[in-house]
């Protein structure tokens, strides 16, 4: 496989990771603003954890990075499903937790050193992330169409008080979204540091939290649809990435360089635009507070 090709897999991972925890999120009924903050504290704990050569410590920090995530996940259930504060500021508030947190960590344990990454390693090894993305996405699918916990977790983001009206619990099923949502987060954020760059930089995450957003109406709110998404935008990113070490060769005008620049957020917009926003259907009840009889 040519290096062009790999850089556009490599690229999307993170989106398609992004998009998949986002789709969970909201099939619960929660928009999750603090995806970001989320990912960049993954992408910390990663690559604070991973060290020297050894496949098996990226493994590692994968698990570490979605514990992270997961507990995460855990406190703005807390905030929203069970002491339903609004969902925008909990999510926010958790980005900006997140966001200043990891740069305190950085400070602290600053280090020049890099870390290994999984692109790097040879054989079946480098293969790894991509494999786990697309078991990621078909076990979501399974439990969210396949098992009553799943099913459960769509009624609450569709309609809280029919689930109520069985005798289960719309704030746990929000909450069993959110987390696995989280532990989601973490591990695209993972990817920033054992994929990607293979260390650690403050605001790594570049926005890519909030283009799940997005991603997630391209998805429409399926886990297969997540990963085409995210590959999508992922391949907007390598052209635009492409080009521009091109036009670097030359003496590219400011015009051209701002095309190039904004190239994948135009192409996301054109998409959604030919995916029609009148046949997205988002679950009902998204955004919505539970009510104060749960």
């Amino acid at each position: 496989m040519d290096e062009f090709t790999l850089q556009i897999l490599r690229l999307s991972l993170p989106l398609m990771l992004a998009a998949l925890s986002e789709t969970v999120a909201e099939r619960s009924g929660t928009v999750n603003l603090g995806l970001e903050g989320m990912m960049l504290s993954g992408a910390w704990t990663a690559c604070f954890i991973a060290a020297g050569e050894s496949p098996g410590m990226l493994i590692v920090a994968w698990a570490a990075a979605s514990a992270v995530g997961l507990i995460l996940g855990l406190l703005l259930a807390l905030w929203t499903a069970w002491w339903r504060s609004d969902q925008i500021v909990s999510g926010w508030a958790l980005h900006f937790l997140c966001l200043g947190g990891t740069g305190l960590l950085f400070e602290r344990f600053k280090s020049s050193e890099t870390v290994t990454t999984f692109s790097e390693l040879s054989g079946a090894w480098s293969w790894v992330p991509y494999g786990a993305t697309v078991l990621f996405a078909g076990l979501i699918f399974l439990w969210m169409f396949r098992t009553r916990s799943g099913l459960r977790l769509q009624a609450a983001g569709h309609s809280p008080q029919g689930l109520r009206a069985t005798g289960a619990s719309p704030a746990w099923a929000r909450t069993m979204g959110l987390m696995v949502a989280g532990a989601l987060a973490g591990i695209a954020g993972a990817t920033l540091t054992t994929v990607l760059t293979g260390q650690f930089v403050e605001g790594m995450s570049a926005g890519r939290g909030f283009l799940a957003l997005s991603l997630v109406l391209l998805a429409r709110w399926h886990p297969a649809g997540a990963l085409v998404a995210g590959l999508f935008l992922g391949t907007a990113f390598g052209l635009e990435l492409h080009l521009s070490t091109a036009d670097q060769l030359g003496d590219p005008s400011p015009l051209r360089e701002l095309l190039l620049r904004s190239a994948p957020y135009l192409a996301t917009i054109l998409a959604l635009a030919v995916a029609g926003p009148k046949r997205l259907r988002a679950p009902a009840a998204l955004g919505q507070p539970l009510p104060s009889t749960e």
